[in-house]
């Protein structure tokens, strides 16, 4: 679809802070520092440790970046028993319109039960709250940003370079789709909420997983339906938006549906390329919400929050199941 239909998510995904919770164990396999995936901070003590990381509640700390004359940050989360010795998968998280990296820690609870999980989790901060949403591979600060952010820490960190996953809610969820279409960022597995339009260029396959409410009041779920993301604009539906992700990564099967609970129906696409998959979790009569968060949110402002499903912890076991063969 044409790079205006998703201009207006920067109009929505804002999240206050909470209280956290629990993590189902995700599957995460070490490689050693021999292997081509392992990052050149093998080896070397980090910084910060995750001894330092770990002593906050949300899991992560603020670190700053300078990125050509601009001081980017991003918050951080080391894993619980990290070892330089051993290569950790690292997860770009990414927060809505207006919110920020600390909301979101918070709100989805995805650093602190990462790291538990074995992984690196950077949540980076947009500046004035606002992604840049443009072409996959387009010259922005922010792409230049997350460039600058995965090369610093694999140059601190033991980091599996094929293993680093996006994930995001709403024009977070946007930015992470155009960051792994972006070649140069080679993303192993992407999670979205509240979002998931396809943009091009984009080259696949990708393993996606992604979670919409059929009731969200900013981003509509059904094809020709308007939100208050883009006031009197029929969009994608986000059924056929997953439809296009398994076109992209070659599946030759499905949706195959599946009922989870009352309020979520899983659809699943099969035999993709190069192991891929796709998964689109529908929450019947959800909002613009993150399932499965310790936080709801205003229902007036933005619909229900299912908590029938996790959406932390399937991102986490998703994520286990990917890496990049290439």
């Amino acid at each position: 679809m044409a790079l205006v239909a998703v201009t207006a998510l920067a109009g929505c995904g804002a999240a206050p802070t909470g209280a956290g919770s629990g993590s189902p164990p995700a599957a995460v396999t070490a490689v050693a520092v021999t292997s081509t995936a392992s990052s050149s901070g093998c080896g070397r003590r980090p910084t910060p440790t995750s001894r330092v990381t770990g002593a906050t509640g949300t899991g992560d700390v603020v670190q700053t970046l300078r990125v050509g004359a601009l001081d980017r940050s991003y918050r951080l989360a080391v894993p619980t028993h990290y070892r330089s010795s051993v290569a950790s998968p690292l997860i770009l998280l990414f927060h809505g319109s207006g919110s920020n990296a600390l909301q979101t820690s918070v709100y989805t609870q995805m650093p602190k039960r990462a790291a538990r999980d074995g992984y690196l989790v950077a949540t980076p901060d947009a500046r004035d709250g606002q992604w840049q949403l443009s072409s996959p591979g387009a010259r922005t600060d922010d792409l230049a940003f997350v460039a600058a952010l995965v090369s610093s820490l694999s140059s601190r960190y033991c980091v599996d370079r094929f293993r680093v996953s996006a994930a995001g809610i709403s024009l977070g969820s946007e930015f992470a789709s155009i960051v792994a279409c972006t070649p140069a960022d080679r993303i192993a597995a992407i999670g979205l909420v509240a979002a998931e339009f396809l943009l091009r260029p984009c080259r696949g396959p990708i393993p996606v997983v992604a979670f919409h409410g059929t009731a969200d009041p900013i981003v509509a779920y059904r094809s020709g339906g308007t939100g208050a993301a883009l006031p009197g604009v029929p969009v994608i539906g986000v059924e056929d938006n997953l439809a296009h992700w398994a076109r992209l990564d070659g599946c030759s099967s499905g949706p195959h549906l599946h009922q989870v609970g009352t309020m979520v129906m899983r659809r699943t696409w099969s035999g993709c390329k190069g192991g891929s998959g796709v998964v689109l979790y529908s929450v019947l009569g959800g909002g613009h919400t993150w399932p499965g968060s310790p936080i709801d949110l205003s229902a007036a402002g933005f619909g229900a929050t299912t908590h029938q499903v996790d959406a932390t912890g399937l991102m986490l076991a998703f994520f286990g199941r990917h890496r990049l063969e290439r």
